[in-house]
Parts: C-alpha cells; sequence; structure tokens
C-alpha cells in the first residue's frame, strides 16, 4: 500500500458571501484548475481536518460532481441550505453536483458509538437529499482532532467501499 499525502486544499481560492433569508454564509469554489477528490474515508477524514483552515463555526456542506471531486463548500450554511440544498439557488456554484458530504464539528465526540438522535437524523438527511437527486456520502463528526463517520456506523455497507471512476 503506497504512502497517500494528506488531502489539502489549495491556497488560493474564491470564497463567496451568500445571503440566504437574511442569513450569510460563505461558499468556497475550488478554481477551475484544481481538483480535489473525496474518493475514501481516508480522504474524507482529511479533508474534515483541512476545512477547519476555512473558519468553519459549525459545519460544512461539501458538494462533489460525480466523480467525487470538489465543486464547492459551503461554510456554516443556513439550515434550510443544508437540507434543501438541490432546490436552493446557489449564487457562484457552476459546476453541478450530485454527491454531498457534511463536517459537522462537536466539542466533544462520543467515545465509541455515536448516539441514535445521531443516526437517526444521518438516515432522515440521506432520505431528503435522495429525494433532490443528491447521494449524501456521509456526515463526518469532528472535534477538530478525530473524525466519526455516521455512514460506517450506522450501513452494514457504506459508500465508502464502493469504487469510484476517477
Amino acid at each position: 500500500m503506497a504512502f497517500k499525502p494528506r488531502l489539502r486544499l489549495p491556497r488560493r481560492q474564491t470564497v463567496l458571501t451568500v445571503e440566504y433569508d437574511h442569513e450569510s454564509f460563505s461558499v468556497w469554489c475550488p478554481r477551475p484548475d484544481t481538483s480535489v477528490v473525496v474518493a475514501d474515508f481516508g480522504d474524507a477524514a482529511s479533508l474534515a481536518a483541512t476545512i477547519s483552515d476555512l473558519a468553519v463555526q459549525r459545519e460544512a456542506l461539501v458538494l462533489l460532481d460525480a466523480r467525487r471531486r470538489v465543486t464547492a463548500i459551503l461554510v456554516d450554511p443556513p439550515g434550510e441550505v443544508g437540507l434543501w440544498v438541490a432546490r436552493v439557488p446557489l449564487p457562484g456554484i457552476e459546476t453541478g453536483f450530485c454527491h454531498s458530504l457534511v463536517v459537522s464539528w462537536r466539542t466533544q465526540l462520543p467515545e465509541s458509538r455515536p448516539s441514535d438522535h445521531d443516526l437517526e437524523a444521518y438516515r432522515a438527511l440521506r432520505r431528503v437529499h435522495m429525494a433532490q437527486g443528491v447521494m449524501l456520502l456521509d456526515v463526518l463528526l469532528t472535534d477538530g482532532d478525530s473524525v466519526r463517520s455516521l455512514a460506517i456506523a450506522s450501513d452494514p455497507d457504506p459508500v465508502w467501499f464502493d469504487d469510484v471512476a476517477t
């Protein structure tokens, strides 16, 4: 197995401030010549650690295309945007997306298994995203040091074990 370096977001980036229903949030868009791919859980965990550089307070919603290339990262979006991401007009996002990934910051992570409440919320969000034609890959809980996957905790065959065409 070859060493895989930590996933990093490019230093040069486009960050937009968007207002939705009187709430502001940031949208990070990669440059057209940049490709950040989240092929497996290791990439997702690495991205979760890297996203903290974007000054996230609560959560980040990562939008990905069919090859799991990051098309945008929504930083601390209002709940309605995170829930109805495919139906809310998002200015500045020119590339389509069909996958999503949520990174949620917690002050304390569960020692072992995530709570039943977190798992049920993950399943509900996954159903809502799928109804919009978006596959929710995972909700990652992080305290900045460790990462917990709700997909791995709740699904006997999580998407992270599928092959991705890159």
